[in-house]
């Protein structure tokens, strides 16, 4: 009887234990916007994961199209901007942000000096669409400093002349320069590098990042996060603390490796091989990892100004 008892006790434990065990997904795809948020997973396209025998596969594409890629079934993780991804979810695509991975590396570059924005007005920022004009304005809103948007100069304003890509802006500076002429642009890392290389003399005259931080108190604004799509993190959410571990090396991983970084963009076909890297464009980038909970109320008030959505803690994973 004894032995008897000491089997069945082995087989419980052999079940619960199967019932408790994860299985792994067999397959996950990854999509990352070609640019900066595409450096919070460099250490991961360089190594590859390693999960249970999880086929993970990463794409990155252009920017313009992320938002797409992630309302699609296929899609079960991204890198992506916070405002995109608040607005897929308030139109009901079920994901959660898992982590904030970018805080910010946006610059205003001049061809001229300046140490105040208000020094700005009557001259004209070059500036791309979407979130980047939608922080130079809050920024601006901020500190009681008008503007217009206009590609030509208004007198007492800002003038903000939107372009379709940050490759317009660094020839428009470049030309303005020769010209001993005034003109400014907003760019982000790693764009600033490839602009001071490309131009003797050009001066970053304002850190959006810390004009943020001085309206806010937030060191930084959630720029870029990783999302999932709930139906991987609620069946495999050990697939995930995996994967935010192996991001969290990401950073010492991308300082140590500088100049391998063009080759290996370059296996990706991503226009990062063609950018230069070094410790102060990283720096500039504000690449680091934290975790949802962590950051929820600078996320919170983030997408309400900027995006105009009030967010639940429901994004939140």
């Amino acid at each position: 009887m004894k032995k008897l008892w000491i089997l069945i006790l082995v087989i419980l434990s052999i079940g619960l234990y199967a019932c408790d065990k994860e299985e792994a997904p067999n397959e996950v795809n990854i999509y990352l916007p070609d640019g900066t948020p595409a450096l919070a997973m460099a250490n991961l396209l360089d190594e590859g994961f390693d999960y249970e025998g999880t086929k993970t596969n990463v794409h990155i594409v252009a920017a313009s199209e992320i938002a797409a890629r992630v309302s699609q079934e296929s899609c079960d993780i991204a890198i992506m901007p916070t405002t995109a991804a608040a607005q897929l979810f308030h139109r009901g695509i079920e994901l959660q942000l898992a982590s904030v991975n970018v805080f910010g590396n946006l610059y205003i570059t001049g061809t001229k000096e300046t140490s105040s924005l208000e020094d700005l007005k009557g001259k004209v920022v070059l500036t791309t669409a979407a979130t980047t004009i939608q922080m130079v304005k809050y920024i601006l809103d901020g500190v009681n400093v008008p503007y217009e948007e206009s590609g030509s100069p208004v007198e007492g304003k800002v003038a903000l002349s939107s372009t379709s890509d940050a490759s317009e802006i660094i020839p428009r500076l470049k030309q303005a320069m020769t010209k001993e002429e005034e003109l400014y642009g907003v760019l982000g890392e790693p764009q600033v590098t490839k602009a001071q290389g490309a131009i003797s003399g050009l001066k970053i005259n304002f850190d959006l990042q810390q004009e943020y931080k001085s309206l806010t108190g937030f060191d930084g604004y959630p720029q870029a996060c990783l999302v999932v799509k709930n139906a991987l993190s609620a069946k495999y959410p050990k697939y995930m603390e995996a994967l935010l571990s192996k991001l969290t090396n990401n950073e010492a991983y991308l300082n140590a490796n500088l100049e391998k970084l063009p080759k290996v963009f370059e296996a990706y076909e991503s226009n990062l091989a063609n950018m230069s890297f070094t410790a102060d464009t990283i720096q500039r980038c504000n690449l680091r990892i934290v975790l949802s909970r962590d950051v929820m109320d600078s996320v919170k008030q983030y997408v309400k100004e900027l995006a105009k959505i009030e967010l639940t803690d429901a994004f939140f994973l």
